[in-house]
């Protein structure tokens, strides 16, 4: 993923706002740089895309776009919805944690929904290794088809598990965003792929958080790409953002990925 996408996107952006390139214009970002950025000559800095965000009204840290319901209760499924949309995470882990939920479920897809729901807002405030026991439950309900494919909730499982392990493990490793990118190459999610920017993104901060910059780099290259090529818009501004931070970090740390 050369320096052009991120340039492309900004100058898409630009254009549905009916912008001139000059109305952009500031010190951090003076005309000849953002005409460049633009053109695809220079990266932008992390300083630069997020004044940027900013001026074009660009949006960060989205919820996922396609949710996954819960059939069995669509009273509850309704307002676990709306906390997890609102980012209201505490709300969410108090409800199922006083309620009876998990107990009235009777399929597994309702069961991986509340469990994925329940660990992604357990990690979320922090409590890691009650998100890890919940999201690992959540895979044991992972089951398969033959040929092997699998739908995105198993696949955000994977990651989301991954990225737990990573924060409590004294031996990390990432084999479960492996697993999970793995799947995504060779085609084999069966349902809507829109949530899968996810898998990428939640791969590529891990990668960070050990220190592995250049590996990150590589990983956001990948994960933009397929979602140019899938014209899939959710997490762009956030992984374009999150690769000048790793592109930023590997140049201090003097090892550079690939391009």
């Amino acid at each position: 993923m050369k320096p052009e996408a991120v340039g492309t996107y900004l100058q898409t952006r630009r254009h549905q706002q009916g912008l001139a390139l000059t109305a952009l214009a500031t010190r951090l970002c003076p005309l000849n740089v953002l005409a460049a950025i633009e053109q695809g000559q220079q990266a932008p800095s992390v300083a630069q895309l997020t004044q940027l965000y900013h001026q074009l009204g660009i949006p960060r840290n989205q919820p996922l776009p396609q949710a996954y319901p819960i059939h069995r209760l669509p009273i509850f499924n309704q307002k676990l919805q709306n906390w997890w949309q609102t980012q209201n995470y505490g709300e969410l882990v108090a409800n199922i944690a006083a309620g009876e939920a998990l107990h009235q479920l009777t399929t597994d897809s309702d069961r991986q929904a509340v469990l994925f729901y329940y660990g992604q807002s357990l990690a979320a405030i922090g409590d890691v290794d009650a998100a890890q026991l919940h999201l690992r439950a959540g895979l044991m309900f992972m089951t398969p088809q033959q040929p092997q494919t699998y739908h995105s909730l198993d696949l955000l499982l994977m990651a989301a598990e991954n990225a737990v392990d990573v924060q409590l493990s004294r031996e990390p490793n990432v084999r479960g965003f492996e697993r999970a990118v793995t799947i995504i190459r060779a085609e084999r999610v069966v349902d809507e792929p829109i949530n899968l920017p996810f898998v990428y993104y939640q791969y590529a901060q891990s990668l960070l958080q050990l220190g592995r910059p250049a590996a990150a780099v590589q990983v956001l290259q990948e994960g933009l790409a397929w979602a140019v090529a899938h014209q899939v818009t959710y997490l762009l501004p956030d992984s374009y953002l999150l690769l000048a931070l790793a592109r930023q970090m590997s140049q201090s740390t003097g090892v550079t990925a690939t391009e």
